[in-house]
């Protein structure tokens, strides 16, 4: 059946599709990838949050929404990310009743670890594209993220699709 899909024309709607397909499978592969860097079992959200604060401080509730999560659930990743050392809670300067959120040395540490292995181990995974199917996505993976970021998310934007 995969064969008659890539015989026939594809539109948007078929790359939509393909992409609604396959971007699960490659989060559950970074997701158990970054659960087993080291001995630190560290999530794919702590690392994706340590990526964030690493371009610079947040509160939890700027990094809630970055992450479109709840403030519980950015506040107990953030708890995770403190009792492993690799973030501290600092004082707002603009703000004194907040608390910014800084990547520790260890925690700087812990992302550059974490996006080298995850590099290492999707490069590995797609040794067996060959040289067009590369060039496919030298051209495709910019045009994409150029897309995406011409339409932001929208914060009204329900989290879950309707059933067909």
């Amino acid at each position: 059946m995969a064969d008659d899909k890539m015989d026939a024309p594809w539109t948007t709607y078929t790359l939509a599709g393909e992409l609604l397909d396959v971007l699960p499978q490659l989060g559950r592969t970074l997701a158990h990838h970054a659960h087993t860097i080291n001995q630190e079992k560290a999530t794919l959200q702590q690392v994706k949050a340590l990526f964030l604060l690493i371009e610079h401080p947040l509160t939890a509730s700027m990094l809630a929404r970055k992450r479109r999560v709840s403030l519980q659930a950015a506040s107990t990743l953030v708890q995770g990310l403190v009792e492993r050392g690799w973030v501290i809670r600092v004082p707002d300067p603009d703000d004194r009743r907040k608390a910014l959120l800084e990547v520790t040395p260890e925690g700087l540490a812990r992302a550059r670890l974490a996006k080298d292995q995850m590099l290492s181990y999707l490069a590995r995974s797609l040794d067996g594209l060959g040289p067009e199917e590369i060039a496919a996505a030298r051209v495709f993976l910019p045009a994409l993220k150029r897309v995406l970021m011409e339409h932001p998310i929208a914060e009204d934007m329900p989290d879950e699709l309707p059933d067909e």
